[in-house]
Parts: structure tokens; sequence; C-alpha cells
């Protein structure tokens, strides 16, 4: 318990400043609604002389802005991205933080198994998402009936926002994983960015394909705005693939943990 509370601890600040980065951006967005929305109509007319691929790559694609729905939609694909980088930057920079700071050997020599640090880190990892994403959603539900003219649809705006949290799953397993397997990791942004943003950019090059042959390879195609408005439910196949990433790379992250050498200064 103590390891957990002290996770927490080194965790919050980041947690709370992306957590009111990304509910600020959503607020904002919301509050200009109602002034965007009386040409919201002109702006999807323009939109439709745009080729059908560049609208996809970037949230355009079968969502009309003028709708609260959509509108929401398109706001929330790009929050997506920065919860994409949170959740990555959590997933490696927690387990490789010791190790970064040169503390590793203190810790890991004290009467404590390996499993339960790692699990006290994991802990705090879900611990900072799910805690993110519910304020995130209630906050911005409630900006959206209290700001926009029209009222989102209830179920429609907890999957947009809840896909934030899948997505970020994905990564932080990704991120567990590296931290375990990388010896020595200076600056966690480089490589959370440079993870995240290749991803993006099999993202923005698959919808500029016809067939969308590498949707199985980025989250980003998993929970599209205009998938979810268009069925209202996650697509079960992709939801699965989502979830086994986070499993399969967590729980290697966990066996490489258990095996990794801790080098004294």
């Amino acid at each position: 318990m103590n390891i957990l509370k002290q996770e927490l601890k080194m965790a919050f600040r980041s947690w709370l400043y992306f957590t009111f980065g990304m509910l600020a951006t959503l607020i904002i967005f919301i509050s200009f609604f109602n002034v965007f929305q009386t040409d919201a109509a002109l702006m999807d007319q323009l939109l439709q002389n745009f080729p059908q691929e560049f609208k996809a790559a970037f949230g355009f694609a079968d969502v009309k802005l003028s709708s609260i729905d959509g509108y929401l939609s398109f706001t929330i694909s790009y929050i997506v991205l920065v919860g994409a980088v949170y959740g990555m930057k959590l997933g490696l920079a927690l387990p490789s933080e010791e190790y970064r700071a040169k503390a590793a050997d203190f810790l890991l020599t004290k009467p404590v198994r390996r499993t339960r640090v790692v699990t006290a880190k994991l802990l705090t990892v879900l611990i900072c998402l799910f805690a993110q994403n519910i304020i995130i959603f209630g906050a911005g539900l409630a900006a959206a009936n209290l700001l926009a003219a029209d009222k989102p649809d209830v179920l429609t705006f907890t999957l947009l926002c809840f896909s934030i949290l899948f997505v970020q799953l994905f990564f932080a397993g990704i991120g567990l994983a590296l931290a375990a397997v990388l010896q020595k990791i200076k600056s966690v942004m480089p490589i959370t960015l440079g993870v995240v943003f290749f991803f993006f950019i099999i993202e923005l090059i698959n919808q500029s394909l016809q067939e969308k042959p590498l949707t199985y390879l980025t989250p980003f195609s998993y929970f599209k705005g205009s998938d979810i408005l268009a069925s209202r439910v996650y697509d079960s196949t992709y939801l699965i693939i989502d979830l086994a990433v986070f499993v399969v790379f967590t729980g290697l992250g966990y066996w490489i943990y258990q095996k990794k050498d801790v080098h004294s200064l």
C-alpha cells in the first residue's frame, strides 16, 4: 500500500496537467458550438468538395459538424491523440522511474517482491487513466448540456469519451513493456511521441487508402467517431484486439521485469 501511495503521488502532477488540458480543450470547443453551428451547415457543404481520403484522415468523413454529436466526435478525435500521449508516457515512465533516478537497486533490494512493485505501478496506471476518463466524461457531459444549444446523445457521448480510455490502455501496455525492455531511458517524452505518432501516421496513411488495409495495425482506427455515430456501439473485434494488446504487453513487461538485471551505482 505504501508503494502504491508513493507511485500515485509521483504520478499526480503529470496526471493533473494532462487531465486539465484535455478537459479544458473539450469544454472550450463545446462553448464554441453555438457560434459555430450557425455556419456549420455551410462548412459541411464546403467539406463535401474535399477528397474523401482527406476528410477521413482528419476526422471529417461521415460526420456532420452542424450536429452536436458530430461536432463532439471531431473534437474528441484530437483529444484521443493527447490522451494516447499521456497513456504511453504513464506506462513508460512509472516502471522506469527508479532506473532513470539510479535508485532501482535501493528499491528492489528491499524485502519486497518485484511482483508487488510492478503491481503497484500497474494499479497506478489504471487508477490514473480511469480517474482521468471519468472526470472528462462527467465534466464534459455537464458542459455539453449547459453550454450547447443542442443536447448530445448520452450513449454516443459516453462511447466517444471512453474511446480515449481504450486507446490509452493500448499505449500504456506498450509503454510498460518498453520500460521493462529498455536498459537506459534518459527521457520518456521522445520515445512516447515517437511511438504515438508512428501509430498516428499509420492511421493517416490507412485513411488515405481505399480498402483501409492497415486498420488492425493502429488503435486510432479502432474507435473512429464516424463509426460510433453510425452504430452507437464499439466494434467487438477491435475492442478485443485493443484489450489483448494491453494484456499481452503488460504481461510481457511483468515477465521481463522479474528477470531484469539491476545495476548498482
